[in-house]
């Protein structure tokens, strides 16, 4: 019976502990994601310059053979009365035009004047286009062109690599060993 009285006491003092005891909860926390890393190499640009700007220079040069090269034709047909009134010049590049004008002088009594006017018009804008021609094709040269080029950034690896190989003819087995360095 004293071992019955010490297992009650014992029990008495050990249901008020258990009554206060909290429950042992264990929550799984999913282990933390790695967060991912994104390297951007920015890449390294170089300024190449031409030695001259191609685009404005054959721009210029076709403005000027094409205004020049009418001229020539218009030239080459006038009958004499024309050549005689300044159309001779046309040969001349830049120039003939203005100089064309200049000997143009009024119209003759005796011939119609009513294409005189488009006639003068005519050879303004053809000494315009043909010195715009010059003057681009001169800006051209000038004034180089540049553009930005990509610089090809590589890795170089400098390890030393060791292989198995085939050394010989008959399939002897060895070790092959290369890299840069």
């Amino acid at each position: 019976m004293a071992s019955m009285h010490k297992l009650v006491a014992l029990s008495a003092l050990l249901i008020p502990a258990l009554a206060v005891a909290q429950p042992v909860i264990i929550i799984n926390q999913p282990a933390p994601e790695q967060q991912r890393r994104t390297v951007v190499e920015t890449p390294q640009y170089e300024t190449v310059y031409d030695a001259y700007n191609a685009p404005v220079f054959t721009t210029g040069a076709l403005v000027f053979i094409g205004s020049y090269g009418a001229s020539v034709v218009v030239a080459a047909g006038a009958d004499r009365e024309e050549r005689d009134r300044g159309i001779r010049n046309l040969y001349i590049p830049v120039a003939g035009p203005w100089l064309a004008l200049n000997d143009r002088g009024d119209c003759a009594v005796a011939g119609s004047c009513r294409n005189e006017s488009t006639k003068k018009v005519l050879l303004v804008m053809d000494g315009i286009f043909q010195a715009a021609g010059v003057v681009t094709m001169i800006d051209g040269l000038l004034q180089p062109s540049s553009r930005r080029v990509v610089t090809q950034t590589s890795k170089v690896d400098k390890k030393v690599h060791v292989a198995p190989a085939i050394v010989s003819a008959q399939g002897d087995p060895g070790i092959s060993v290369f890299g840069r360095f």
